[in-house]
């Protein structure tokens, strides 16, 4: 191969989201569109609580940066691939987007447990997602993706959608500090 054909082709994996941003340091250069705190009992400024980023990079590829508490470097970095979300849900210590995909919507859920950022689901639909919240979890309800058989026909009786349901941290707690 030929040292423009690899230059060409790891180019496009760095535009595209195939490498991690982790292994990317370009994340940083990335503008933040959005800042939400993980803890709104913390009385600490924004830059020392637990929080969640949303970077856009490239004008389009969203970047999600996760700081644990009193951390100027994100424990978590995560690299969607994916353009703005076209839904967007932030409750206490967890963020859950849907952004349009290819073939289909992906759907992704970070949460804060142990005062440690992580994604916690992953997975994808071609239908809206529906976030409920309760006074201690919320759930995700992803609808399935539904083919044809191979008549062309779609299924009588559907799958029904699945459900996530993710602990949320009292909001109404006493500051932990």
């Amino acid at each position: 191969m030929s040292l423009r054909f690899l230059q060409f082709l790891l180019t496009g994996l760095l535009c595209c989201g195939a490498l991690t941003a982790q292994s990317n340091p370009h994340w940083q250069s990335c503008p933040v569109l959005s800042t939400m705190p993980a803890d709104f009992a913390s009385t600490e400024p924004m830059e020392q609580q637990r929080r969640f980023d949303l970077r856009q990079c490239g004008g389009d590829q969203i970047i999600v940066t996760a700081y644990a508490e009193h951390n100027a470097e994100p424990s978590l970095v995560f690299n969607t691939g994916d353009g703005y979300p076209r839904y967007l849900a932030h409750i206490g210590n967890i963020v859950v987007f849907q952004s349009v995909g290819g073939a289909s919507d992906h759907v992704y859920v970070f949460i804060f447990e142990g005062g440690k950022p992580s994604l916690a689901l992953k997975t994808a639909t071609k239908g809206l997602i529906q976030v409920k919240q309760s006074q201690r979890a919320i759930v995700v309800v992803v609808p399935p993706t539904i083919y044809p058989g191979p008549d062309g026909r779609l299924p009588a009786q559907p799958s029904p959608p699945k459900e996530y349901s993710f602990p949320v941290d009292d909001l109404m707690s006493e500051s932990r500090h």
